[in-house]
């Protein structure tokens, strides 16, 4: 495998400029002062997602600056010391402004278009109504379970998954532009 990243141009410990090293089988940014051992591993960042099941549906977000025709499923970065689970409800919260029952795992990710680990979980709506984070949502929308249709990538991967364990074989949907 051939990996290089380009986020730091200078080593954050002693201030050297940085040089494309290669460890093992990847290229690094590493540190060449050898009084210094920094490695920028650039290693995937943890996010959870939450498949919102509200009665029949799925609630469907999207994200500010996303193309109109773009919704995902509620996600977000864990904080210290709090448990991928734990994680998921708070997004939902903060995100839909309602409590969920309960969180139970989906399955893991790879999302190595954003160098993310996903860990996905479908959770239950509480009664109430949705109220949107303005700082990150502009829109949203429920989906009946069994129109639903994964994506082929990112959380798009957990839906299929999700949709497998009821029996639900939708054909995923393209990326790109929408059909007029």
């Amino acid at each position: 495998m051939v990996y290089f990243s380009d986020r730091y141009k200078t080593c954050p410990l002693c201030g050297s400029a940085l040089a494309k090293t290669q460890i093992t089988d990847s290229y690094r940014n590493a540190c060449p002062n050898s009084d210094c051992d920094f490695v920028d591993w650039n290693n995937p960042t943890p996010v959870v997602a939450a498949i919102p099941q509200k009665e029949d549906g799925v609630v469907l977000v999207q994200g500010i600056g996303w193309p109109k025709h773009w919704f995902s499923l509620v996600t977000g970065f864990l904080e210290k010391n709090e448990t991928p689970q734990e994680g998921a409800r708070r997004e939902v919260n903060e995100e839909l402004g309602l409590d969920c029952q309960a969180a139970n795992l989906v399955g893991v990710y790879s999302f190595f278009q954003m160098n993310q680990v996903i860990i996905a979980y479908h959770v239950l709506l509480e009664e109430g109504e949705i109220t949107l984070d303005p700082t990150e949502l502009v829109d949203h929308k429920t989906i009946p379970i069994d129109k639903l249709r994964p994506w082929p990538s990112g959380t798009g991967e957990a839906v299929r998954d999700w949709l497998q364990t009821k029996g639900i074989e939708n054909e995923p949907m393209p990326f790109g532009k929408p059909k007029k």
